[in-house]
């Protein structure tokens, strides 16, 4: 069981909702949490979470490179993600100002997560 975090604003916002029901809402909670969550929050488990502002400007890190830091992730991270298939493109851009960093994450085929940094 997992708490459900969405909130007002969301495209998938149900107030009445207190509780994820459904492996699929589960594993897309889990992926959200970790990608927005830093290193070294969460107490008990300093490795939990992804810095993924770090990788945008760092020079070291490519797109591959990147896909692997995510997927390795989730499956530490994410029980669901050996039950089901879960899918990982990461696509640099170099704008004007500042460069831009795309991560699709599609858990079974058919339910995306998807970033921007």
């Amino acid at each position: 069981m997992e708490f459900y975090i969405k909130k007002d604003g969301d495209p998938r916002f149900d107030i009445s909702q207190m509780e994820i029901d459904g492996d699929i809402s589960e594993i897309l909670i889990q992926i959200e949490t970790l990608l927005f969550t830093t290193k070294g929050s969460v107490l008990g488990d300093p490795a939990f979470g992804l810095n993924l502002d770090d990788y945008v400007y760092s020079f070291r890190y490519n797109d591959n490179m990147l896909v692997g830091v995510v997927k390795d992730a989730i499956s530490r991270f994410v029980p669901l993600s050996k039950k089901y298939k879960v899918d990982v493109t990461v696509d640099f851009t170099d704008e004007v100002d500042r460069h831009l960093v795309f991560i699709s994450i599609v858990v079974d085929s058919r339910y995306q997560v998807g970033l921007y940094i």
